[in-house]
């Protein structure tokens, strides 16, 4: 019988409508992506095959939309759409888009060490790209450090219209808000979520804001290495008369060699009220106008070590001054080693020697005469293909319009070799049969709308039927057995 082929079974040479699959570049909750081109032409352009992981996911037909709206060098470009039969019954949508070559937003940082010119360089290109859409009346919704990638010639796109949204279109999910990353949301749809959560029918109308405060975030984490405290977390609002909650610390404050016009552009980006923000526009221009002056300080790397944070061995790193022309270094202090002695016992009589080598010498070969050579293991052919972006940890969307320095575990047929140890996250809605709020247990906290235990001193990844959630492993409340590891759409 032969067998079903998936979203994610597809191998080289695999046709999907007029494109042959080159081999596996990503995959994101609800989307897998391949390298293809054309059939018949091996000499032209790659592509990027974006199949849908559930049956007629709308996502794709907003990502179409979008697309199709839209025409702008910070976007992909829309090739071809059209549907894949895995069976009779079973019909996936897919997309072609251009091939961006870039990094995703934090590995580029991670590997090129940028200055701060170069990520107001970049800040620019990604707001003169959400400048089109809301010109024309549309919304990205997802905004994060996955979802901008970034190319060699600094070249920087907005990739993943999936969660978009244009006016008029109908929504996506019937939840208070719309599906998104929780960390680079704004206050006020946080806000939203927590006082309408109950009430069924009512949702959040996503602006503008909400786009520029998640570029916020995913500008502040890059040039920090942290995120942002939230404006408004309803899982710190029970806990508010006990605990103060997080205040956001300036950018210069963790990273003292950025520019000052960088970090009070995000400040402005990631104001509490959505009317003191800047628009798209305001963000592209001060960031193309802070880009272009002569600031020697602008052009030092500041990444890494800058970071006042930084640790080694426990001893903080010496921070250098925004004039200096060289990388700061870590102050390294000699750490004494405990150096377990043990007892001296006298060596043993030669003829001692001679039996006990002798023994072990009939021990080892009963071993493998009883094990024989049968038992042996296979070691399966492993590949390595070039895949997009680096695995961050709340970014968790489709990936893979393009090159990076990663490799990805490929089984000799091309197939994606799972990884050993990896944490589910927290699903962005309540599992079947979880408890949900008011949540009366001990130990109970409220995550996307369920009741969640806190597995303490237990550290990601975590163990079977638990889930990750910024750092920590949590438990399902109410549910008795594992759930699927794939996610529905909403």
């Amino acid at each position: 019988m032969p067998e079903t082929k998936t979203p994610d079974s597809l191998r080289p040479g695999d046709l999907v409508g007029l494109w042959r699959v080159e081999g596996y570049a990503g995959r994101g909750s609800y989307g897998a992506v391949y390298r293809a081109r054309r059939a018949g032409h091996p000499d032209s352009e790659p592509v990027a095959l974006k199949i849908a992981v559930f049956p007629s996911d709308p996502r794709f037909g907003r990502e179409v939309e979008l697309l199709s709206r839209n025409h702008y060098p910070g976007m992909p470009r829309l090739l071809d759409q059209g549907v894949w039969h895995a069976s009779a019954e079973v019909a996936h949508p897919y997309i072609v888009m251009e091939w961006i070559r870039g990094r995703s937003l934090y590995e580029w940082a991670r590997m090129q060490n940028p200055t701060c010119r170069e990520v107001l360089r970049v800040l620019a290109q990604v707001a003169r790209t959400l400048e089109v859409l809301h010109q024309g009346k549309c919304l990205h919704r997802d905004i994060k450090g996955d979802n901008i990638l970034v190319g060699p010639e600094g070249r920087a796109v907005l990739t993943d219209f999936g969660s978009g949204t244009w006016k008029g279109a109908p929504p996506l999910t019937e939840w208070v808000v719309p599906p998104n990353t929780r960390e680079y949301r704004s206050p006020e749809s946080l806000r939203f979520e927590w006082t309408h959560w109950r009430t069924h029918g009512v949702l959040y109308e996503t602006r503008p804001a909400d786009d520029i405060y998640a570029l916020g975030v995913a500008v502040y984490r890059l040039v920090t290495g942290v995120y942002p405290p939230p404006g408004t977390d309803p899982e710190t609002l029970k806990a508010q008369f006990q605990v103060p909650l997080p205040q956001r610390r300036p950018v210069h404050e963790l990273n003292r060699r950025v520019v000052p016009e960088l970090s009070v552009l995000i400040g402005r980006m990631l104001a509490k009220e959505p009317e003191a923000r800047a628009s798209a526009r305001e963000v592209a221009e001060e960031a193309e106008s802070a880009a272009e002056q002569e600031r020697p300080e602008a052009n030092v790397p500041f990444l890494g070590l800058g970071w006042p944070e930084a640790r080694v061995q426990g001893v903080p790193a010496r921070v250098a001054s925004p004039s200096s022309p060289k990388p700061p270094k870590a102050e390294l202090k000699a750490v004494p080693v405990r150096v377990r002695t043990e007892p001296r016992v006298p060596p043993p009589e030669p003829g001692v020697r001679v039996v006990a080598i002798m023994g072990g010498v009939v021990l080892f070969l009963v071993a493998i005469v009883c094990k024989g050579p049968a038992s042996q293991p296979e070691m399966p052919g492993v590949a390595q293909l070039e895949v997009l972006g680096a695995a961050s940890a709340p970014d968790a969307g489709t990936r893979g319009l393009g090159d990076d320095s990663m490799t990805t575990r490929v089984d000799s047929q091309g197939a994606p070799v799972a990884p050993e140890s990896v944490s589910q996250e927290v699903p962005p809605q309540p599992l079947p049969g979880q408890d949900r709020p008011p949540c009366r247990r001990r130990g109970e906290v409220v995550i996307n709308g369920g009741c969640w235990v806190l597995q303490a001193n237990v550290e990601p990844p975590c163990g079977e039927g638990e889930y990750e959630w910024q750092g920590s492993c949590y438990r399902a409340s109410g549910v008795r057995s594992r759930s699927p590891t794939s996610k529905q759409p909403q």
